[in-house]
């Protein structure tokens, strides 16, 4: 990231908060297991979307908790050094 020495603000406070993302990126990526295994997924403002009903929205949900679990668990790795 460019401008992000060890001397920052932003430095700082990922520093401050470096467990949170470990464990956003724990809760995501377990939510996207849980859901995968089940065929159930919570979406907003739809509520719960079966894999057999509606296939393309529940697979593009799994997907975007996986991809935000693992950004979450890239930047705990991040600001462990």
């Amino acid at each position: 990231m460019a401008g992000m020495d060890h001397d920052s603000y932003w430095h700082g406070y990922l520093m401050a908060r470096h467990h949170t993302s470990l464990i956003l990126g724990i809760v995501l990526m377990g939510m996207a297991l849980i859901f995968t295994l089940t065929g159930r997924c919570l979406v907003k403002y739809r509520g719960i979307v079966k894999r057999a009903e509606d296939p393309k929205t529940f697979w593009q949900n799994i997907a975007l908790y996986c991809l935000l679990g693992l950004f979450f668990l890239g930047l705990y790795l991040y600001t462990a050094y």
